[in-house]
């Protein structure tokens, strides 16, 4: 893949987020993004004091079609029980939330979500401070935003499509009985974003003596594949064989 292919795949990627491209550059994008091996994203995690059992993989294509399947189910509830506009609206916008590239969730000991963050609400792009509204000015975590306050699934449903940095599944039972558990996505597309949300939220958590554990869901490549196309996407598999 050239990279004037690779420059149209960061644009269509920027133009079908909720940011604008405007604000999209100020975030700090890396303009040449190229497909991560394991080996890559396993040493840019050590980088980030990310541990080795919770460096995760989400899985290139199962998210987003599940992801789909319950945000189509929810709207055709609302069309047939009562065909509100506004809510199908915020269905709409949830969904691409849900989708943005770097996140930070929090979910409590039973695995539901109860807070979520992505890189769409930085306030603001430049010094990016993670802290929107002074939401981490406590624990856990709370903001006043009502377009994220829409939770979609648990964190079993998210952990079923990741594995662990050996390709191996990486399950909800896996985990240890603790107060709440956080996830942060993230990936070296949104490199500057992703970045400072670590570092943010490592912070956050040595103020606090909940037990949390961290889990870190790397989908760098996730993202890039979602708006290849057939002939790009081979061209990756191939390369991966060699």
């Amino acid at each position: 893949m050239n990279l004037r292919d690779l420059i149209a795949l960061v644009v269509i990627a920027i133009l079908v987020s909720s940011c604008s491209l405007t604000y999209s550059v100020l975030l700090g994008i890396d303009t040449t993004p190229k497909w991560k091996t394991d080996e890559q994203i396993a040493k840019q995690a050590k980088k980030y004091n990310i541990p080795t059992e919770y460096n995760l993989l989400l899985d290139t294509a199962s998210f987003i079609r599940e992801l789909k399947l319950i945000y189509s189910e929810a709207n055709a509830v609302i069309k047939i029980s009562h065909n509100d506009s506004i809510q199908l609206a915020k269905l709409r916008k949830a969904r691409n939330d849900d989708l943005q590239p770097s996140q930070f969730r929090l979910f409590d000991q039973n695995g539901v979500e109860i807070f979520k963050l992505v890189n769409c609400y930085i306030d603001p792009p430049i010094p990016l401070n993670w802290n929107v509204n002074g939401c981490f000015d406590s624990f856990p975590p709370k903001t006043s935003m009502e377009a994220l306050d829409i939770h979609m699934f648990k964190l079993e449903f998210l952990l079923s499509h990741t594995t662990n940095i050996n390709r191996q599944r990486f399950t909800y039972s896996g985990l240890p009985n603790a107060d709440y558990y956080g996830v942060i996505m993230w990936n070296d597309f949104y490199r500057r974003p992703s970045r400072r949300l670590i570092k943010t939220v490592h912070e956050y958590m040595d103020k606090t003596e909940k037990s949390v554990p961290m889990i870190y869901i790397n989908n760098h490549n996730q993202f890039l594949w979602s708006v290849m196309n057939f002939e790009e996407k081979e061209e990756v598999k191939n390369s991966l064989k060699d």
